[in-house]
């Protein structure tokens, strides 16, 4: 164990100075660094998120948006290109950017930025607590900072105000546009129900009891008609059936003997009857029989006035009888065939009474959605123009400020022995680490216990290699040469990092930042 103890402390000595530039290496790096950082000032704000002074069993407000979602969306728009480029450019928080490419301007603007939200206190079980909102930034000194943090916070509060006067707004335009649009739908189907009314008068449901009943009773009206019809057909028929039996009667009601022509008249007037019951006035038949008749009695009166006696009065009696039952008849007829038109036309009415029903219902029914759409946007309307009303009052939920960030007196980073101790842990353990890379990497014998494990042999003496003067200077120089050419790396590395990528306090805050120093 002693042995091992010395070994080791030989080569710590052997390896001692290469260690020794490391750990000063390093440590000069990170005191030099911490010297160098320039001083940054942070500055900080801090709002709230007022819940709405009017409850909402009383007036609601239209604008539906929690307040963390509402702040990450205000946030967003914050850190948009624009927004960072135009506040850099207004306060010059970067100074001479002239090197800098607009990326590498907002992404430094976005790092040194921070907007959390979060909820105040801790609150009790079933307890509603605000949100808190805070706005911090670093720049180069304490008023641009401040200047930085007040323009985010100026911001914020516009947003706020923007984003719920706008959507309120906007709810307001959509609903009333939906209730003028769902206002000329709704005139428009009155009119169609209106207009279909008017072409369907005559078969609306509302009435189709009363067409039914006035159907029965025209039918009724016909059977009846045509049962005086057919009983006046059947009177007039006995009454010429009794004259030609009796042929006919004189004035002192003895029997009057006819002429052959006046029976033939008699026969023909009877067929021209019984004609009228079935043809109509223009059929061939009935004009057949008028003129036969016309000719008979044209020769009738020619032999009365020869003879010198007067027309039979019996016979006279019975035209005036025929006279009036072919009138009545004729009457009947006509009102029967007017009745069967209207039994057609009210008929008709009611076939079609079912499917103007299904229509006008389907009409009817397509209004009533309309209607409720209507009144629904309506309400909706109401609501809305109560909601822009509380959102223009700022009597809704909004963002106000606490606290307004000051100038700070005293830088708030770097912490410059922290950096400094950073730097000295950072070459202690590179220095350790050197030592651990090389016993890593050598494989040679070194010592008897080494001989014994690699060969499993037990040496009886060891010789020690002794090393040649030039050989020890050559091993010298090389490992000289071997760390020069390391600590001119690391620094040409660094100079170039430094010139064409980064400086290497931005690369340093960005470290210490990540790391919460």
């Amino acid at each position: 164990m002693t042995l091992l103890i010395k070994f080791y402390w030989s080569l710590f000595l052997r390896r001692l100075p290469v260690m020794a530039v490391l750990f000063l290496m390093f440590s000069v790096a990170g005191l030099a660094t911490a010297l160098r950082l320039p001083p940054t000032y942070e500055a900080s704000a801090r709002l709230i998120v007022e819940t709405p002074q009017i409850p909402d069993e009383l007036a609601a407000s239209t604008v539906r948006i929690s307040a963390t979602e509402e702040i990450e969306f205000i946030r967003q728009r914050l850190f948009t290109r624009t927004n960072l480029l135009e506040i850099q450019q207004r306060f010059r928080v970067l100074g001479d950017t002239s090197s800098m490419s607009p990326d590498q301007i907002v992404g430094v603007m976005r790092e040194r930025t921070r907007i959390n939200s979060f909820l105040a206190g801790t609150g009790r079980w079933g307890e509603s607590r605000p949100t808190l909102v805070s706005v911090q930034f670093e720049a180069d000194n304490g008023q641009t900072a401040a200047n930085v943090v007040n323009e985010f916070v100026t911001r914020i509060i516009d947003e706020n105000v923007s984003l719920r006067t706008d959507t309120a707004e906007d709810t307001l335009d959509f609903f009333s546009q939906e209730v003028e649009r769902l206002s000329d739908e709704l005139n428009a189907r009155s009119v169609a129900i209106s207009d279909f009314q008017r072409e369907n008068s005559d078969a609306l449901p509302g009435d189709l009891a009363y067409r039914q009943n006035r159907l029965a009773l025209l039918q009724e009206r016909i059977a009846t008609a045509e049962r005086e019809r057919t009983a006046l057909v059947e009177q007039k028929a006995r009454i010429q059936t009794a004259f030609e039996r009796t042929g006919g009667l004189s004035a002192t009601g003895a029997r009057v003997q006819q002429s052959d022509e006046e029976r033939q008249l008699a026969a023909l007037n009877a067929q021209l009857r019984q004609a009228l019951t079935v043809y109509s006035e223009t059929n061939p038949n009935v004009v057949s029989l008028r003129n036969q008749i016309e000719l008979l009695e044209a020769q009738v009166d020619s032999a009365a006035a020869e003879s010198g006696q007067s027309a039979n009065p019996a016979e006279l009696v019975l035209e005036l009888q025929l006279s009036e039952i072919d009138s009545r008849i004729e009457s009947l007829s006509n009102e029967i065939e007017r009745n069967q038109i209207l039994v057609f036309d009210v008929a008709d009415s009611v076939a079609r009474t079912p499917n103007v029903s299904v229509t006008l219902d389907a009409l009817q029914r397509d209004y009533e959605n309309v209607r409720m759409q209507y009144d629904n946007a309506v309400t909706s309307l109401s609501r809305a123009n109560m909601g822009e009303r509380i959102e223009l009052t700022a009597r809704g939920q909004r963002i106000v400020l606490i606290e307004a960030a000051t100038v700070p007196d005293e830088p708030s980073s770097p912490n410059r022995p922290r950096v400094a101790m950073m730097g000295i842990g950072l070459g202690l353990g590179t220095a350790a680490g050197f030592f651990l890379l090389l016993e890593l990497l050598n494989r040679t014998i070194r010592r008897p216990a080494e001989l014994t494990n690699a060969l499993g042999i037990t040496p009886i003496a060891t010789i020690p290699f002794i090393e040649s003067k030039g050989g020890r200077v050559v091993r010298r120089t090389i490992k000289l040469l071997a760390i020069l050419g390391t600590i001119a790396a690391i620094l040409a590395g660094i100079y170039a990092i430094d010139t064409n990528y980064m400086p290497i306090e931005l690369i340093v805050q960005k470290v210490m930042r990540r790391v919460g120093l």
